[in-house]
């Protein structure tokens, strides 16, 4: 059984070495919960049956570049993975990156014994998605502009249209990373103008330079900045549902923060860490007021109640 684990470890080594362009053995060590001695020993078996790995001190381990090696073969949980990625990506909303990954998806299948490819051809028709991501008005290849430009640290100018739909002003940012949150894809950058890190939603950026000069400036990266935005950044809500309703809210109360619920004889107490604005959580649950109740923060529920009264007095003219 040892010499079972033993194997599938390295072959499960030689596999993230020819996915990686360097490989850190502390990744390995914990990745696979062994000691850097047994590491060496993984190492150094491959070595023996031909593998030309490299030691790049200070970074990790590496195969000679231009070293390949005939496709694998994929397992059949593995080829259904494949397929149902395709059918996610049809409906990405981005079409530089729908045009990429269907290039990387070619060259995978390419690798598909024929078997496999049979097998991929008729599962086509057992999965359907039917959730269309919503179509952006985005500024061609500006998913890949963004990403070079970080990778390259060079300072990007883009002109930027608020939420408020004010004019749309200049900005040059020194760009972080870009990530989707709510269903919006966001550039994580830090703005020269405010002197501070921002987020710009994607669909708001008219238009996008990549200058040639470089910023030297060593950023934490987007998932630290944006892990601490949010840790920093939420409004603590509390919400008393009637049982009987209460799975009507679990369709979306993800997008607001949704942290945990007590169940209750009749009720279902919700909490939530809300990180986009109260108001929208207010609006959001405005749906459910005939079945529920805003506990805190009392000035959510006050806010509640203005909004109610003014729609009745509108109502009323």
């Amino acid at each position: 059984m040892e010499n079972i684990k033993k194997f599938e470890r390295v072959v499960h080594i030689f596999f993230l070495l020819q996915s990686r362009s360097v490989l850190p053995i502390e990744e390995l060590m914990e990745k696979f919960q062994v000691t850097k001695r047994t590491i060496y020993r993984d190492l150094n078996m491959l070595e023996r049956v031909g593998l030309p790995i490299v030691h790049q001190p200070g970074a990790g381990y590496s195969i000679v570049d231009g070293f390949r090696l005939p496709p694998s073969r994929f397992t059949e949980g593995e080829v259904l993975s494949v397929m149902i990625a395709e059918k996610i990506m049809r409906n990405h909303e981005t079409e530089s990156i729908r045009r990429n990954f269907d290039q990387v998806l070619t060259k995978i299948k390419s690798s598909f014994h024929s078997q496999q490819k049979k097998e991929i051809l008729h599962l086509q028709d057992k999965l359907l998605i039917k959730e269309k991501f919503d179509a952006k008005d985005y500024v061609p290849n500006i998913m890949d502009t963004l990403l070079k430009s970080s990778v390259s640290k060079r300072l990007t100018e883009i002109l930027y249209k608020n939420a408020k739909g004010d004019h749309p002003n200049s900005r040059t940012v020194e760009p972080i990373g870009v990530f989707n949150e709510n269903g919006n894809w966001y550039l994580l950058a830090y703005c020269h103008s405010r002197s501070d890190y921002r987020n710009f939603r994607l669909d708001r950026i008219q238009k996008i330079a990549v200058l040639q000069k470089h910023f030297e400036k060593a950023h934490p990266s987007v998932n630290e900045l944006n892990a601490l935005y949010h840790a920093q950044y939420f409004t603590e809500i509390t919400i008393s549902v009637d049982q009987k309703y209460a799975h009507f809210l679990s369709f979306e109360r993800d997008n607001f923060g949704y942290v945990k619920e007590m169940i209750t004889d009749e009720t279902v107490l919700m909490y939530f860490n809300c990180k986009a604005h109260p108001t929208s959580f207010v609006r959001w649950f405005l749906r459910f007021i005939d079945v529920g109740e805003i506990i805190e923060p009392i000035h959510l529920k006050e806010e509640l109640a203005g909004i109610v009264k003014a729609g009745l007095n509108r109502m009323q003219k």
